[in-house]
């Protein structure tokens, strides 16, 4: 069946966005039936390179040839009849739609009367084939992103693409959907189908992919098959060096484990124990639905973790203490201030940052620039009159410190990529005015290695100088590698768990509705028996 099938290759693309080199003479090969990782640091031209093929830019120069013939493809709709379909990692779906209707938008092939029963069995055998349920007549706004994610490949599926690529595919999905999804993967390229894998999580590419290209710059620095290259040098390949695993040290104030400057290792403070700590949050038996009398501390110093799958009341907590929504009941101190009735302009006075969950939607301005975004929280002005000459040097400033890859201050920041944007908001949250309380919302959400860790190393800055970070996030291993305690969020209530005495066995229980097992004790007169407390320094 794979001999019908049309190989694609891409030779020698350039492309250029003002005096940024984007992609220079870059060449990919995708045979069917392979499962093909594209790796690099944001910015390095990996999405840049598939909205080549997939027809939302055009090249500069360079060939496209599909089944050895140069083929010229200047949008979505060309790339679909030519068999080529795109899940972005920012979904396009249309939210007040079912899902068979986004299915359906915008394919040509079908009939000026649509037969909308024989549509969506054959949506749901499609569905069943690959093991990703849907229900053709469920709304996009009520599905979980893992849902919405199934919808997309099913909508590109659905128009019969034979090759089929995944950007950043399991950014924002949970253990067991990722499990659904590399199914569904293997399925494809079982049938003959190539899949172009885009991500910065190694172990995943290793697991699921066959061939690896890694760009760095807009270069291949690396092509070769994934079982001849371990993820060390994968990483390596990345960012042109070696990559020090950072480590959490305990919870003292202390900067062990993290690489400070001189300058920043002398303005940590001395080791503080936990009866010594300011509690800089407390939240008090808030409700607002669906959350139910959540109570929680975190001290200076601190960094106090959220495990749950998305939905489970992570994005209420945040914007119940940021004040984007009122508790119907309870109270929230911070620095022993109650915020309950301040503005959240008043709240970010007190020292609270935040990192949001959707950087687009709730971080950033896209049409402004870089500059205007980083002063969108500090104003820069006296006299009522913006110093911009005072906010682009510490723009230019700050690009360098995040290394955020850029033509210049005044670019619009939509036009960066997504863990470049990533930064602008850590070096706005994080360093123009040191925080007292950080809310972390996936902080490192589709960020590669280096960002990665350069994310992890600020938090943990942030930590030794006595903040106090709230850290909500999907990714337990983010959360096993940076907490001093971790509490789960399930249908709305929170649970402390027994970490670090238990570690990701205990949580992943713990997500689906499970006691913690510090709760779970022996029979009284039984080794252990009776009451336990847990100290859960």
């Amino acid at each position: 069946m794979m001999e019908n099938l049309a190989s694609i290759q891409l030779l020698h693309i350039k492309k250029t966005f003002a005096d940024l080199v984007a992609l220079d003479g870059v060449c990919l090969s995708l045979p069917p039936g392979r499962v093909h990782g594209l790796l690099g640091e944001n910015g390095a031209g990996k999405t840049t390179l598939m909205n080549i093929l997939y027809g939302l830019l055009r090249a500069d120069s360079g060939t496209i040839l599909i089944a050895g013939q140069p083929t010229k493809i200047h949008s979505p709709q060309e790339a679909l009849l030519a068999g080529i379909g795109m899940v972005h990692q920012h979904f396009t779906l249309a939210a007040a739609m079912t899902v068979l209707d986004n299915v359906l938008l915008g394919d040509r092939r079908a009939s000026r009367w649509l037969d909308r029963a024989t549509a969506a069995a054959r949506l749901i055998e499609l569905s069943k084939h690959l093991g990703l349920p849907v229900d053709p007549a469920a709304k996009i706004s009520d599905l979980s992103v893992g849902g919405q994610q199934r919808v997309e490949i099913l909508k590109a599926l659905y128009r019969d693409v034979q090759t089929l690529i995944l950007d950043e595919p399991t950014a924002v999905l949970t253990p067991a959907e990722t499990e659904q999804l590399f199914t569904a993967v293997n399925r494809l390229k079982c049938e003959g189908k190539s899949v172009v894998f885009i991500s910065h999580k190694l172990g995943e590419i290793k697991r699921i992919c066959d061939d690896l290209t890694v760009l760095r710059r807009g270069r291949v620095v690396f092509q070769g098959t994934a079982t001849d290259v371990s993820t060390e040098e994968i990483a390596r390949q990345m960012i042109g060096r070696d990559v020090v695993p950072i480590r959490r040290s305990p919870f003292s104030g202390s900067a062990e484990g993290t690489r400070f400057s001189e300058a920043e290792k002398k303005s940590v403070p001395s080791a503080l124990p936990l009866k010594d700590a300011q509690a800089i949050l407390n939240v008090d038996a808030i409700s607002i639905p669906p959350l139910e009398n959540i109570s929680l501390h975190i001290h200076a110093g601190e960094i106090l973790g959220i495990a749950g799958v998305d939905g489970n009341g992570q994005q209420e907590l945040s914007e119940a203490i940021l004040g984007l929504r009122s508790p119907a009941s309870g109270q929230i101190f911070a620095s022993g201030n109650d915020i309950g009735r301040l503005s959240i302009a008043d709240r970010a006075a007190l020292g609270i940052a935040h990192i949001p969950n959707d950087r687009r939607r709730e971080g950033l301005v896209g049409a402004m620039s870089v500059t205007e975004n980083l002063a969108l929280k500090h104003q820069f002005s006296r006299l009522g009159l913006m110093r911009w000459p005072t906010a682009r040097r510490t723009a230019r400033d700050l690009i360098q410190k995040f290394d955020i890859r850029v033509p210049s201050a005044d670019t619009p920041v939509s036009t960066l990529s997504g863990g470049n944007q990533q930064k602008v908001i850590l070096a706005r949250e994080l360093a123009i005015v040191e925080p007292k309380l950080v809310i972390a919302m996936n902080p490192a959400r589709g960020l590669d290695v280096a960002a990665t860790q350069f994310v992890y190393e600020q938090l943990l800055a942030c930590r030794a100088r006595g903040g106090a970070i709230l850290l909500i996030s999907s990714e337990l291993d983010e959360l096993l590698a940076l907490c001093d305690r971790i509490g789960v969020l399930y249908n709305g209530r929170f649970t402390m768990s027994g970490f670090p005495r238990e570690g990701i066995a205990e949580l992943g229980r713990m997500m689906t509705g499970a006691s913690p097992t510090y709760l779970r004790s022996p029979p009284p007169g039984t080794p252990g028996g009776g009451d336990r407390k847990m100290d859960f320094r």
